[in-house]
């Protein structure tokens, strides 16, 4: 595993090749707080429609002569957002407690984080553009959850006005690698989600790299990620 930064980056000094089990929680940490409102909306958002759905019910049951299979269907559609939320609960408590070994293809984890990150960044200033498309190559997913995630939020921590950033990815039989290209809007201001925590830095990035054997380099504005490729599972 390799750590790279050009001259044009910011940074005085690369992080020595060796780093703090203390380091890395610290970094990973600084993620998942900083991911933590976009978790919590996930966790909830399908518990919200089911107190509109019991309203509808509890009208629908005060009636004379109560449409039972209207109540019944009201009753199904609870279920399903009830363990529709579950679901999303489990899958959310995954990137609190790290699943070793699990895979997933380079779209959807791409797909997740985007979906995850998109809207804060977005109302800080910043476009996601995700043009990760029809590319299943698998990789472990906890590695491209963290050094993504760090990897967007050190790209957008660091910059003082509104930008896109478009990510992209090519595959090899051997590697996926993704870019994240930063691209200033030209107008426009910041306006910083501030909820008293730190920013993430270029040494959180290298950090969880290093700790996840993901080869990083940045030149300026853009950020190269290599994730090896897992082989094919038979099941």
């Amino acid at each position: 595993m390799t750590i790279q930064e050009t001259p044009q980056a910011s940074m005085a000094s690369a992080l020595p090749a060796e780093v703090s089990a203390q380091q890395i929680e610290a970094a990973r940490y600084a993620v998942l707080r900083r991911l933590a409102p976009a978790l919590r909306h996930h966790m909830v958002r399908p518990l919200q429609p089911i107190g509109l759905i019991y309203g509808v019910m509890h009208h629908k049951l005060s009636a004379a002569q109560p449409d039972l299979r209207s109540v019944r269907d009201e009753a199904d559609k609870i279920n399903e957002f009830a363990k529709a939320a579950l679901d999303e609960c489990m899958d959310m408590g995954t990137w609190l407690a790290p699943e070793p070994g699990v895979v997933t293809d380079v779209e959807s984890g791409v797909r997740e984080c985007v979906g995850l990150m998109a809207t804060m960044l977005h109302f800080c200033g910043f476009r996601l553009v995700n043009e990760v498309e029809e590319l299943s190559a698998q990789v472990l997913r906890d590695p491209l959850r963290m050094v993504l995630g760090a990897a967007l939020f050190a790209l957008t921590d660091a910059m003082d006005e509104p930008a896109t950033v478009t990510i992209q990815a090519q595959a090899s039989p051997a590697a996926v690698t993704l870019t994240l290209q930063a691209e200033p809007i030209g107008e426009g201001q910041l306006d910083r989600y501030d909820d008293g925590y730190r920013k993430l830095v270029w040494a959180d990035v290298q950090a969880l790299a290093l700790a996840e054997h993901v080869d990083l380099s940045r030149q300026g504005r853009q950020v190269t990620l290599r994730f090896a490729v897992e082989p094919a599972r038979v099941d």
